[in-house]
């Protein structure tokens, strides 16, 4: 099975951590520098997570069950 990879630029991402409410974070706000696509692996599968960095720290990481929306950029603006 051929698994599409995410080339388009991350401007955004919310998610949902138990107990909280929504959470968003957004490239260019907070000092979120970047938000990149990566996968790590599971017991039987690599799962799609998603960093939020602040300069060349990364500040948070969430698997793909605590995003609730990707949010790109437009062709042509990165």
């Amino acid at each position: 099975m051929n698994i599409h990879p995410v080339e388009q630029t991350i401007r955004e991402i919310d998610v949902f951590l138990s107990g909280e409410e929504l959470h968003y974070y957004s490239v260019g706000r907070s000092d979120v520098t970047r938000i990149e696509a990566c996968t790590k692996p599971g017991l039987h599968c690599n799962i799609p997570y998603v960093r939020v960095w602040k300069g060349d720290v990364c500040e948070a990481e969430f698997c793909q069950h605590n995003i609730i929306g990707v949010y790109f950029e437009p062709a042509g603006a990165a």
